[in-house]
């Protein structure tokens, strides 16, 4: 496989890495700002409640798939620096084909962050 393509490819990961850590650092902020909210309502509803561990359940699944990610990003980046010191690999089709599944992870992963925070601040919006 042509050096240049692993190259771009672990750089791409890397990029996606850093990505995810910094997202996965705004979740207890989401987390912390939901308690604070949550506390400070007093005699809340049910319906407040079913909203808090609504949100509580995504923000963990978001931790877990990003976490999971993560350790994908890493056995990728360990398979491309492997394949970068063998020379005419005939499995390199499958470095690609597990780069480019690992990619469609990651944007379905970001949309579902996206969506959540999205989502949390407009119901943030609600309660203020």
């Amino acid at each position: 496989m042509d050096y240049k393509i692993i190259d771009l490819f672990m750089k791409e990961n890397d990029a996606w890495d850093d990505m995810i850590t910094r997202q996965s650092q705004e979740i207890p902020t989401l987390e912390r700002t939901l308690s604070e909210i949550f506390s400070s309502k007093k005699g809340a509803g049910t319906e407040t409640l079913s909203n808090v561990r609504y949100f509580r359940l995504e923000m963990q699944s978001q931790e877990k798939e990003m976490a999971e990610l993560k350790n994908a990003l890493a056995d990728q980046q360990t398979l491309l620096a492997r394949e970068k010191k063998v020379d005419n690999d005939p499995f390199a089709i499958k470095t690609v084909n597990s780069q480019n599944i690992l990619r469609e992870r990651i944007k379905k992963v970001q949309r579902t962050f996206l969506d959540l925070k999205c989502n949390f601040l407009n119901y943030l919006a609600t309660l203020l």
